[in-house]
């Protein structure tokens, strides 16, 4: 779902490494990346269940939860870190009872002819009024 790319927009590469090297190799160690992602979807899970695209928004929750459960593993947990993880329990609420939408959905554009380009919409059935008799 997410990937080191994702990542390293909120954390530095160094952070990363030093987050993910519990064998101190001084590289990045992706087992212990994946493992801390597959514990933050874990906990997703326990909300919703994860779409097939998902939201730039959920795809973030991911991301923090997998930063934090990184961090949780290295005992580095700060207040914030605490904080941060009940926003996204706050959100996680929200889209499990529907308030916040947790898939892209594909949108349809209506196509118009190009003779009736500048109507913000066009009737269909058109029926004249018959304005016989009036005035």
């Amino acid at each position: 779902m997410i990937n080191n790319e994702d990542l390293l927009k909120e954390i530095s590469s160094q952070q990363l490494q030093e987050l993910s090297d519990i064998n101190a190799t001084g590289e990045i160690n992706q087992s212990v990346i994946d493992d801390a992602s597959e514990d933050a979807i874990s906990f997703i899970e326990s909300f919703i269940v994860i779409p097939v695209s998902p939201t730039p928004l959920l795809k973030k929750i991911v991301v923090d939860l997998t930063i934090y459960e990184l961090k949780r593993k290295n005992e580095f947990l700060s207040d914030e870190d605490k904080e941060l993880k009940k926003e996204c329990e706050a959100y996680l609420l929200k889209m499990s009872n529907g308030r916040l939408k947790t898939e892209i959905t594909s949108t349809s554009t209506a196509s118009v002819d190009e003779m009736h380009n500048n109507f913000a919409f066009r009737h269909k059935n058109r029926r004249r009024v018959n304005t016989e008799g009036f005035r």
